[in-house]
């Protein structure tokens, strides 16, 4: 595809979520935005839970663009790409004046579970020993080498936009020409009357090629090498960006073809590779490809580039011979021109210092016949943003019902901290759902985007209503997704914003409502009748303590003795409270489940003491592992023979004791209300689906840990 990615697909087109992250982007870099933060709102806890994950990573590219643009134009225009990270980190560090702000807006997102970030978050402090500022330091290199090569034609780059490009030391070049000049002319018969502005096109063409391909040799990129384009060397260094087998990754220029690997030589007779293919079109030699005399060239090209240091050369553990591009050979130029092919359309970036050597230059597309001409120079909407708006990471979070009471304020009162309380880290963006629409004080806020279209007038009144209240101004923004209710209000807006609010309203002929109101009735009529002198307990582990053996004078055995004794008196009452009559298939349905017992699946008792029952077989599942592990573990210490596998194994089942642990207690510390609300057998705001638990733990490696961590 025209990506060149390996079994990759170009789409045309962007789904909400992506035109959603972009409109984000352009609120926090605006100089015109004074107040940085920002309400998204979702209709449920799974879009709300990806978007704020997704809006973070979106967003981190545009403004690592923005940074980096403004330095070049403030020092980096002409230095070579290996001194640019260094320079880069100085730059920012001096204008942060503190290492915790360099951290929080450089961070990569898939760097924010990093333990040394957790403590900067909880202790609002940077250790002098913390790796972190190193790491951080590290993936920056990477990420500025990958923006002016491997990425470099990947979305609204710096080199797309006009902004800046890295190109060949123009002394290097002239070097590279004067060198091959002669022994081209005299080696190389159909090369004989070759000039030197034609050799130093052929040139450029391959280092640009090589450089979009990811051929430059960064540092981290070495073991990659080694392994021939092996993806999975990346894994094993926390800092980089995860790539897959089937993602792209840098192609580097070899002796032979293999993965990730482009052969500098065809071994067909028929088809040649993308040098010979090159060298073809720029010496106007359509035979010169597939002929004895395509080796002897390239021989003379790749031995005359690494003795100049354009290439360095690399071998790899099968015995290939492998070249990339030397970050010292390639200088970033702030003064950038557009090529586009007058055939197919195919688009290149330039510095303008070789802009004559391109005009007319065949097109870089490996099947196109076509030939480069200039575009003229024209303003670039991003690339005025890159270079005057504001630097400012995004730092989202999701804010739902499913988050616990603690965090949950927490995470509130970080948002709303004033500028000079708010921290660098803290939370501007907050991925929320309708709990959210009242009944919380958020502060003052001047931007909120609506996800998609509210399901009705209130909820779009409620949630812009967020906004404005600092001095009467916002900005409110809806997203109308390709759904026939997101288009309808799209075609009709006024039919949404002036229409009219009709009041909440719960359909009470619903069983699953009724149910849960039953329960809720007879809970108080409980309480009622023994005046608070059996409360329930907090947690659900000291409710399950009470299942066996039974006693009828605790929870949750009184609660069921108490609905068993009363049931005639308590369906009375709640049939006339809801006007329902008992001789109505929905009174029938109520009267069955209020009357089974707990060996009467789906009834009231049954469900309450079923769902007791199977959390408690998984807590005591839970324990038994634990007990299971303690032994291996006490068998281990015994152990007198100890191979090099010892202490590793050993830290394996104390962690995994350790993490089993923590899920028993995480059972047993649940609020016993939630529970039951949780079960289906309370009201909430929403209908809980059942739906598949996953417990588990997530281990994270340290560099230097404690024991059982």
């Amino acid at each position: 595809p025209y990506c060149h990615g390996t079994d990759s697909l170009t789409i045309l087109g962007s789904r909400a979520a992506s035109l959603t992250a972009v409109l984000v982007a352009q609120l926090f870099s605006s100089t015109f935005n004074d107040d940085k933060k920002l309400l998204t709102f979702s209709d449920s806890v799974q879009d709300a839970a990806h978007r704020a994950g997704f809006f973070t990573a979106r967003t981190y590219k545009f403004n690592l663009r923005a940074a980096l643009q403004q330095f070049i134009l403030a020092e980096g225009d002409g230095l070579r790409l290996s001194e640019l990270p260094d320079r880069f980190c100085d730059h920012w560090s001096a204008r942060f004046h503190d290492d915790l702000a360099f951290v929080s807006t450089f961070l990569a997102p898939d760097m924010a579970w990093f333990a040394e970030f957790d403590r900067v978050r909880t202790d609002g402090t940077l250790q002098d020993d913390s790796p972190l500022l190193r790491d951080i330091k590290k993936r920056l290199s990477w990420e500025l080498h990958a923006e002016y090569g491997f990425n470099a034609r990947i979305g609204r780059t710096l080199e797309k936009t006009s902004s800046s490009v890295a190109h060949l030391d123009p002394g290097l070049l002239d070097q590279a020409v004067e060198a091959l000049l002669e022994p081209l002319r005299n080696e190389i018969g159909p090369l004989r009357k070759l000039d030197a502005p034609l050799l130093r096109r052929f040139l450029l063409g391959v280092v640009t090629h090589l450089k979009t391909e990811g051929a430059i040799l960064h540092p981290v990129l070495e073991e990659y090498v080694n392994r021939e384009g092996d993806t999975y060397q990346f894994k094993r260094i926390p800092w980089m960006p995860s790539m897959g087998r089937f993602t792209r990754a840098p192609m580097l220029l070899a002796s032979r073809a293999g993965n990730r690997l482009e052969p500098l030589l065809s071994q067909s007779a028929s088809s040649p590779s993308w040098c010979q293919r090159w060298a073809d079109d720029c010496f106007e030699q359509p035979a010169l490809a597939l002929s004895n005399e395509s080796e002897r060239i390239f021989d003379l090209v790749i031995k005359t580039l690494t003795g100049l240091g354009i290439l360095e050369e690399r071998s790899t553990n099968r015995g290939a011979r492998v070249w990339g591009i030397s970050p010292k050979a390639l200088r970033i130029s702030r003064s950038v021109r557009q090529l586009r092919c007058k055939r197919c359309g195919h688009d290149a970036s330039v510095a303008s210092c070789e802009e004559s050597d391109w005009a007319g230059a065949p097109c870089l597309r490996f099947h196109c016949s076509g030939r480069y001409g200039l575009e003229e120079p024209r303003p670039d909407y991003y690339g005025k943003l890159y270079a005057g708006g504001d630097v400012q990471r995004v730092f989202s979070a999701e804010h739902s019902g499913l988050l616990e009471r603690d965090p949950r304020n927490e995470l509130e009162r970080q948002f709303k901290a004033t500028k000079a309380e708010r921290k660098p880290w803290y939370p501007n963006l907050l991925s929320c759902t309708p709990t959210l629409e009242m009944g919380v004080d958020i502060g003052d806020l001047s931007s909120l985007i609506l996800c998609s279209v509210p399901p009705a007038q209130a909820s779009y009144v409620q949630r812009v209503g967020r906004t404005g209240r600092r001095d009467g101004n916002s900005l409110n923004i809806t997203v109308a997704n390709a759904r026939p209710h997101d288009l309808f209000f799209f075609a009709e807006p006024e039919e949404m914003i002036a229409g009219r609010v009709e009041p909440p309203g719960v359909f009470l002929g619903a069983s699953a409502v009724l149910e849960r109101q039953l329960m809720a009735f007879c809970f108080d009529r409980w309480v009622e009748e023994t005046s608070g002198q059996t409360p329930v307990p907090p947690t659900i582990g000291a409710v399950l303590k009470n299942l066996h053996p039974e006693n009828p004078l605790r929870f949750p055995h009184n609660l069921r003795r108490f609905v068993q004794d009363h049931r005639t008196e308590l369906l009375e009452r709640f049939f006339e409270d809801f006007a329902i009559d008992p001789a109505s298939p929905i009174g029938l349905h109520v009267k069955a489940f209020m009357e089974g017992d707990d060996q009467s699946e789906g009834s009231l008792p049954y469900r309450i003491m079923s769902g007791l029952h199977d959390l408690n077989q998984q807590r005591k599942s839970l324990n038994e592992k634990v007990s299971l592990l303690a032994k291996r573990i006490a068998k281990k210490k015994e152990q007198k023979a100890r191979d090099q596998n010892y202490d590793r194994e050993f830290a394996d089942l104390q962690r995994e004791k350790g993490a089993l642990q923590q899920l028993s207690a995480s059972i047993v510390k649940r609020n016993t209300f939630n529970f039951f609300t949780d079960e289906g057998l309370l009201p909430n705001y929403a209908f809980p689906e059942a739906g598949v638990v996953l417990r588990s733990i997530i281990y994270r490696k340290k560099e230097t840990s404690g024991q059982g961590e």
